[in-house]
């Protein structure tokens, strides 16, 4: 059999090209991927998340000085879409607390949470708050409270990208979201959640206080994740 030169040179073209064509193709892929990303998975809402938090209470009674610590875990489960007046697509996430030195896990109110292609909501005890608004850092702050009737409430998005320790585990690429803060002769307030990329919350601060001449009065809750499992 007679193999010429034309069709061999015709051939090696023919090959390169479709080889720089696949490489080509894997690359649009990467980069359309790279684009799609909106940051979704800094909250996620497949069932079968399982997450645990330590969670650090103080209360203050200007009324009687007396001053309360609780320690308690709290476990929070996403169990997949339901189907309710006003909720519908939300995912519900059920929530339990087992309190120091007990051995009973004790059911709380769930959680329910949308996201839409421009934010995550999240509704707690009836008030729907927007979370986080996509593309990440497209929006650097935004009305929380823009479902509700209560008001104006700013959010500001902060250190994207960041890694945040909570002293036992250090997180990579954060985002640290401030939803309150005040800082007066009357009140001290601040209320801000971190989200790690692909986890979720993974660490929350609501502090408020009344530091008026008559006493201090109010609470400092500290929330911080001790485990995860992945669905």
């Amino acid at each position: 059999m007679t193999i010429y030169p034309n069709r061999i040179c015709c051939f090696k073209f023919i090959l390169i090209l479709s080889m720089v064509s696949i490489l080509f193709s894997c690359k649009k892929t990467e980069v359309k991927d790279e684009l799609l990303d909106l940051g979704y998975s800094y909250y996620p809402l497949d069932s079968g998340w399982v997450k645990m938090y330590s969670v650090d209470s103080i209360s203050f009674n200007d009324n009687t000085g007396k001053i309360d610590t609780f320690q308690f875990l709290l476990l929070e489960e996403n169990n997949g879409l339901i189907s309710a007046q006003g909720l519908n697509q939300h995912v519900e996430i059920t929530r339990k607390v087992l309190f120091k030195n007990s051995l009973v896990w004790e059911p709380r109110t769930s959680l329910f949470a949308i996201q839409t292609n421009s934010n995550l909501q999240v509704v707690s005890d009836n008030i729907r708050l927007v979370k986080i608004v996509f593309p990440i850092g497209s929006v650097l702050n935004w009305n929380g409270n823009q479902y509700t009737n209560l008001g104006k409430r700013t959010f500001f998005m902060q250190n994207l990208g960041f890694s945040f320790s909570n002293q036992d585990t250090v997180f990579n690429n954060c985002i640290q979201v401030q939803e309150a803060l005040a800082n007066n002769a009357i009140e001290e307030v601040l209320i801000r959640s971190v989200y790690c990329k692909g986890i979720g919350l993974v660490d929350f601060v609501n502090n408020n206080l009344n530091t008026q001449s008559s006493g201090k009065s109010g609470y400092l809750v500290h929330q911080k994740l001790v485990f995860y499992k992945r669905p």
